[in-house]
């Protein structure tokens, strides 16, 4: 049962950015002498409403959303000589009205990424341990360096390191075509050197840390938390399989396909037998019990929180378009485009796990409004910027009538993905 509290959260979250999105548009049209008709927290029907200036600002009674109507932005009442229409104005200034509101949404990730660093966020507790390799994944990058387990990890790039935390600091912040690594092996010291290209190619280095698989999270009215697992529990069996490691869990809990696991832990070094089910998360494809591993909350200093928020917005602004060349080329399953429900779904999630999740959720989130806004699909910012690149380069616009027609189809197009994506959510097509 969703809370109250989450529903809120998630409603004034969404309201929040789409909210900023439309200022966007507001400001820039302000200045460049635009008239603003409305601008609605909201969407209609209309609650309350007041007139300032020339523009009425409302309060409607959808809470997710708003919108901002411009003298002659609208097909039936373009007026290219009134000096407050939208039509009378340059393309120059059209862009800008147009860009503005993608603008605020990526200035909101940018914003916010560095604060989620510099105020604290949850970690996994590895990272403050010692940098000593539980494993290579075979041919990774390490693997093929020749790293093995338990190698212990002395410094990068010059730079000691005293954890995987800083291991980790010190590759992101790296700016050398290569990653000078230097290793303890049994009193041996050993130095590598892995090209940056083939970390980026592979997604990591290939070392794996070792994390106990003790429970350091125990998720309300998740079938762990239904069944009486405690933080701190030790997890030493999943049915026959030895558990020595939290990485061992996860394959262990999709084997079973959704049926009764027999799980043996150790409380206080006294064992105990749970028998549980997994539950089936959409949002990660996956069978889950509701546990997460032990974690701490750390911060960053302000230079290395704005450095790793910037390449933060880097990776999901180029993570996004990768994942659209892939599902456009077939690599990427339809159903992983989540529509408004699954959206819901994740923020309500983020928001039970803590503060800083919900935060780092909203920046991404709001990247993606900026990002799928500018596409070249009529009715989105996209497709007007996309007529006016063509009217700017034949000279003239295009007539009234192939405007409203495209129009009309690009919104259908945009409504019925919205509801395939919505009939996805909901599990309709499975």
């Amino acid at each position: 049962m969703v809370s109250v509290e989450i529903v809120i959260t998630v409603i004034i979250s969404l309201s929040f950015l789409v909210f900023v999105h439309e200022l966007g548009h507001f400001l820039a049209a302000k200045k460049v002498g635009v008239h603003v008709l409305e601008f609605s927290i909201g969407f209609p029907p209309k609650l309350f409403s007041k007139i300032i200036g020339k523009t009425e600002y409302m309060i409607s009674l959808i809470p997710i959303g708003g919108y901002v109507r411009l003298k002659g932005q609208g097909i039936e009442d373009e007026d290219e000589t009134d000096p407050e229409n939208y039509a009378a104005k340059s393309a120059p200034q059209k862009f800008l009205i147009l860009v503005a509101g993608a603008l605020m949404n990526l200035l909101v990730t940018i914003i916010i990424l560095p604060l989620v660093f510099y105020t604290g966020y949850e970690t996994s507790a590895h990272n403050l341990l010692t940098p000593e390799i539980d494993s290579v994944i075979e041919q990774s990058p390490a693997f093929v360096q020749g790293i093995q387990e338990n190698d212990v990890i002395l410094s990068i790039n010059d730079i000691p390191v005293t954890n995987w935390k800083e291991v980790d600091r010190a590759i992101t912040n790296s700016s050398r075509d290569e990653i000078s690594i230097i290793l303890d092996r049994g009193g041996e010291t050993l130095t590598k050197e892995i090209p940056v290209s083939q970390i980026e190619k592979s997604r990591g280095v290939g070392w794996l840390a070792k994390i106990s698989p003790t429970i350091g999270h125990v998720y309300k009215d998740s079938q762990a938390y239904n069944a009486g697992f405690l933080t701190n529990d030790l997890i030493t069996h999943i049915n026959s399989n030895e558990v020595s490691d939290w990485k061992d869990i996860s394959p262990l809990v999709s084997q079973s396909d959704g049926n009764l696991l027999n799980v043996r832990v150790l409380r206080n070094d006294k064992p105990i037998e749970f028998f549980i089910s997994p539950r089936w998360e959409s949002t990660q494809q996956s069978w889950v019990l509701g546990i997460g591993p032990e974690t701490v909350y750390v911060t960053e200093n302000l230079k290395d929180s704005i450095v790793l928020g910037l390449k933060t917005t880097y990776f999901y602004f180029t993570g996004t378009f990768k994942f659209l060349s892939r599902l456009i080329a077939g690599k990427e399953k339809s159903d992983s485009v989540g529509g408004p429900v699954k959206i819901v779904q994740m923020m309500g999630e983020a928001a039970h796990l803590g503060f800083d999740k919900l935060l780092r959720l909203v920046a991404f989130i709001s990247l993606q409004f900026a990002i799928f806004n500018l596409l070249p699909i009529p009715a989105l910012d996209g497709g007007h910027i996309f007529f006016l690149m063509i009217e700017t380069i034949t000279g003239k616009p295009l007539s009234k009538n192939l405007r409203m027609s495209i129009q009309k189809v690009g919104f259908s197009l945009l409504l019925l993905l919205i509801m395939i994506v919505t009939a996805q959510d909901f599990g309709l097509f499975k």
